[in-house]
């Protein structure tokens, strides 16, 4: 690899994912010390509530991400492209980004579902954290190869941290209340089907035995082709 080469793939693959990423983590720490103190003074009010379980559960999220992003092996076939290197880049961005848009215009919420939001949430982190902890250092970002993994929950389906991102996420969208906030969760998980289907392109290329995993698992949700 070039000098060029390398330093693009290290200013694409690290650099600029862990800025983005340290710029999320600030704003969702500085978000729950805000609604914390804000809950303090107040004392105990429902909507205050629902306000530190979000910015908790979103930046638990993020964390469980970085962790496994550092710790990631070196890449077998490095992304290529803007199939590879920008549009998932783009996908993996836009949900986060877009919840913080949304709190920021602070719409009027049109239906409350704060129990079951809640409970999604819980429930997509809990299978972020299996599906992580089996991917651990075959974590990527980009549409790169690592190896196949075929523990966990990936004995069933070849992308439960996706399932996970996207419960976690629709959690996070029913807490907001809006039309728009589930919106922006059916376009990021459309796109995020397109982006399951390139990884599933480039790891195929890679390991000739990746075709038989695929016979014997599901895509994103257990029992669903």
């Amino acid at each position: 690899m070039s000098d060029s080469s390398f330093a693009r793939e290290w200013l694409t693959g690290k650099l600029v994912p862990l800025v983005l990423w340290s710029l999320l983590l600030a704003f969702q720490i500085r978000a729950l010390a805000n609604s914390s103190a804000a809950m303090a003074r107040a004392g105990l009010r429902d909507d205050l509530a629902l306000e530190v379980a979000r910015h908790t559960l979103t930046l638990a999220f993020l964390l469980l991400v970085l962790a496994a992003y550092v710790t990631r092996l070196r890449a077998v076939s490095h992304a290529q492209g803007f199939r590879e290197r920008v549009l998932p880049m783009l996908v993996f961005m836009a949900g986060p980004a877009g919840i913080i848009v949304l709190g920021w215009l602070d719409l009027a919420p049109r239906f409350q579902t704060p129990r079951i939001a809640v409970a999604l949430s819980v429930a997509g982190l809990a299978l972020s954290l299996w599906a992580l902890w089996h991917l651990r250092s075959s974590f990527s970002i980009l549409a790169e190869a690592r190896t196949v993994v075929r523990s966990g929950p990936y004995k069933f389906i070849r992308h439960p941290l996706y399932l996970g991102e996207a419960l976690t996420m629709l959690g996070l969208c029913l807490l907001q209340g809006t039309v728009s906030a589930l919106c922006l969760w059916a376009a990021v998980n459309l796109f995020q089907v397109v982006r399951a289907r390139i990884e599933e392109e480039k790891l195929a290329r890679e390991f000739p035995d990746y075709q038989a995993y695929r016979r014997q698992t599901r895509f994103i949700l257990p029992g669903v082709y």
